[in-house]
């Protein structure tokens, strides 16, 4: 079902909702409720199991906040918009679920997903003690939702081991470090000191990932001057970025560079804003 726009607003101004009571849910019983934390360099996940269903999962990735991932070993649901609630539990009568957003059902084992935003919601509602709800009409009957609900026993404990988690996480995940752009300043090819601080990202998911077999610099300039000149720049500034990345005990055997000079903005050379933009290196990493 569709929340209508009215929803929205009252979700927007703190007011609360209640979830139809006729429906297929699935919720573990509170004896058997635990909450997993696992984790490495690159993520951390929060997860319980829903008995009957599958797995609701927190993840934080390195460099990202959590997001949230709802996954099924069979699923009910029928694909489309689900409705997404903190529900109150059953010894707190009085207090109505609120709406916290929608989200696409797919079909498969990941059933949904959570950006960011949302996932903040579910996370402040566990810690108040209510209970993460997914609702959606189900694949045979769909005056019948299917309801998949989180528990909060034992949440606080484990949000704790959760954050402990995050302290081991690198600054940047293999996304964030693959569309890298170092930044230069008019006319040159120093590496500045934010310059550096990415590149100091980029090293240390360099060091934690087997997996990378190529790294690959495309250097640009701005249109000051003439495009000889700006080619020849570009070129300094890719050849700055392996430097430095060299260095630090990067193999040189493992760049590719190319320069363009000014051939390729990114924004317009018209403004000093859209010149500063386009005085850069872009980085990519290449995996295995």
């Amino acid at each position: 079902m569709r929340a209508k726009p009215f929803l929205i607003g009252l979700l927007l101004t703190g007011l609360s909702l209640v979830l139809p009571a006729q429906a297929v849910t699935f919720q573990t019983r509170m004896e058997n409720v635990s909450w997993d934390v696992t984790g490495d360099q690159f993520e951390c996940r929060l997860s319980q199991t829903i008995e009957g269903y599958g797995e609701a999962v927190f993840v934080r990735r390195a460099g990202e906040r959590p997001t949230f991932r709802l996954n099924a070993l069979h699923n009910p649901m029928s694909p489309g918009q689900a409705q997404v609630w903190n529900e109150a539990p059953l010894w707190r009568p009085g207090t109505n679920a609120q709406l916290v957003g929608q989200a696409q059902v797919r079909e498969g084992s990941l059933v949904m997903t959570l950006p960011e935003q949302p996932t903040a919601r579910l996370l402040a509602g566990l810690s108040a003690g209510l209970l993460p709800t997914v609702q959606r009409s189900s694949w045979g009957n769909a005056q019948e939702p299917v309801r998949v609900v989180v528990s909060s026993v034992g949440y606080n404990d484990a949000w704790e081991r959760f954050r402990s988690c995050f302290a081991g996480l690198l600054p940047m995940n293999f996304d964030q470090v693959s569309n890298s752009v170092i930044s230069f300043a008019s006319g040159g090819s120093q590496l500045t000191g934010e310059a550096r601080t990415v590149l100091d990202a980029v090293l240390a998911y360099f060091k934690a990932d087997d997996q990378i077999k190529g790294i690959q610099l495309d250097g640009h300039s701005d249109n000051q001057g003439n495009r000889l000149d700006n080619r020849e720049l570009s070129r300094q500034r890719a050849l700055a970025v392996q430097s430095y990345l060299v260095e630090r005990g990067v193999p040189e055997d493992l760049f590719t560079i190319r320069f363009h000079g000014e051939r390729y903005p990114v924004a317009n050379n018209r403004t000093a804003d859209g010149r500063a933009q386009n005085r850069r290196v872009g980085l990519r990493l290449d995996r295995e």
